[in-house]
């Protein structure tokens, strides 16, 4: 399905003019395998896989292929994946825009969006758009120990009630303590649905949401019940919850942080540990705002000359 959402995107791509585009390799070799599917069907873009020099199977491929998409300048990068993979997209992109295309487990960030119409949007932002036309930031959620940035999410920045760190699935309700929130949407899957069902945060809120875990059935608790994961709908008691625009200080004192869903650094009891919410985090194009601007400019018409060329 990703490689077909791939094929897609190119024809849209080649259809409105794109002169070169280039996917990030993998060790499944889904880039190549949609390249050698749509090749026949394409008219004029230039389609390869970025050249790497080594694969290593894990995130740092995403990073550093996003790092290079960055150095070539690139008019905007489409990420097939959830949040995770956005993150490390998000983290080595720059100011390049993003389309974030949800194919991954939990998807907050990147959005549910056929391929046809994501490579439209593309197409419309490399040769109908300039500037900031149709692009939104993003907010990010900044992890700060004795007041230096350690690590940030798109998402969520999570404290689990376990020693275990890596790039694990925070599944279980019952394992968080502390919950920090970018976005909190009700139509979400994952750790911000917690925040997305009990407080909705609006687009543009310019603030976060801060959540206190308690113990399920306690009755000075909120009681939410919420979907951890797709199929997983769990209840979840909150102790205390409230917004927060700026520095928030980290209250428990062990376990790891879990960022976008995935474990990753223990906390160090002797560390001063705050969670900054910052409103201008990665560039995203808004893909209904892309496609309209780019048909009042008269982009999808015979004879369109665009201004400027990338």
């Amino acid at each position: 399905e990703k490689a077909n959402t791939v094929v897609r995107i190119l024809r849209a791509l080649d259809a409105l003019g794109v002169e070169r585009a280039r996917i990030a390799p993998d060790l499944s070799q889904l880039g190549q395998r949609a390249i050698d599917k749509v090749a026949p069907e394409l008219t004029a873009i230039d389609v390869a896989c970025l050249e790497l020099p080594w694969l290593l199977g894990n995130r740092s491929d995403t990073e550093r292929s996003a790092a290079l998409m960055r150095e070539e300048n690139f008019a905007c990068i489409l990420v097939l994946g959830g949040d995770g993979t956005s993150r490390a997209v998000a983290s080595h992109c720059g100011e390049v825009p993003l389309i974030p295309i949800s194919t991954g487990t939990n998807n907050a960030f990147p959005r549910m969006l056929e391929g046809t119409l994501a490579g439209m949007a593309a197409a419309c932002v490399t040769r109908a758009l300039s500037g900031d036309d149709a692009l939104e930031r993003a907010p990010l959620l900044r992890l700060l120990a004795d007041g230096k940035e350690v690590s940030h999410a798109l998402v969520d920045i999570a404290v689990v009630d376990t020693r275990d760190s890596g790039a694990l699935a925070v599944w279980e309700g019952g394992s968080l303590r502390e919950l920090f929130l970018a976005q909190a949407r009700p139509d979400s899957i994952g750790l911000s649905a917690i925040g997305g069902c009990l407080e909705p945060l609006e687009p543009g809120a310019m603030e976060g949401l801060h959540l206190q875990l308690g113990v399920v059935d306690d009755p000075a608790c909120v009681h939410v019940t919420a979907p951890m994961a797709p199929g997983l709908v769990v209840r979840i008691a909150v102790a205390s919850h409230a917004r927060f625009d700026k520095c928030v200080p980290v209250r428990a004192s062990g376990g790891v942080f879990a960022f976008d869903g995935e474990r990753e650094i223990a906390i160090d009891p002797e560390r001063n540990w705050e969670v900054e919410f910052d409103p201008l985090g990665p560039r995203v194009v808004n893909v209904q705002r892309a496609l309209s601007l780019g048909i009042a400019r008269g982009f999808f018409r015979d004879g369109f000359q665009p201004h400027f060329a990338k």
